[in-house]
């Protein structure tokens, strides 16, 4: 990708100052930067939750964790009485 230098910056600015006028020209500056800054806002939320989930993952190897077995949810043992069981089959055909 070509690297835009100095002459360039100064013609994209001469070009935005005819077509826009020199009144708006602030305004315009202010939102293109209030707009690149929620875009970096979003692109450093969006980071952190991919590294998280990532440092999520590898702190769950470390602990010993069997990669291959379930992990149990913790919370207290349901009793025999509260376990749901499956219907009994449809013998009717």
């Amino acid at each position: 990708m070509p690297q835009v230098g100095p002459l360039e910056i100064l013609v994209v600015l001469v070009v935005a100052l005819v077509v826009f006028g020199p009144s708006k020209l602030p305004e315009l500056g202010k939102q293109v930067g209030r707009g690149y800054r929620e875009f970096r806002k979003f692109q450093q939320g969006i980071r952190g939750d991919i590294e998280g989930a990532f440092h999520d993952d590898d702190s769950h190897d470390v602990e010993g964790t069997a990669g291959d077995a379930p992990r149990q949810l913790e919370g207290p043992e349901p009793d025999q009485s509260t376990r749901l069981e499956p219907p009994p089959a449809d013998t009717t055909s």
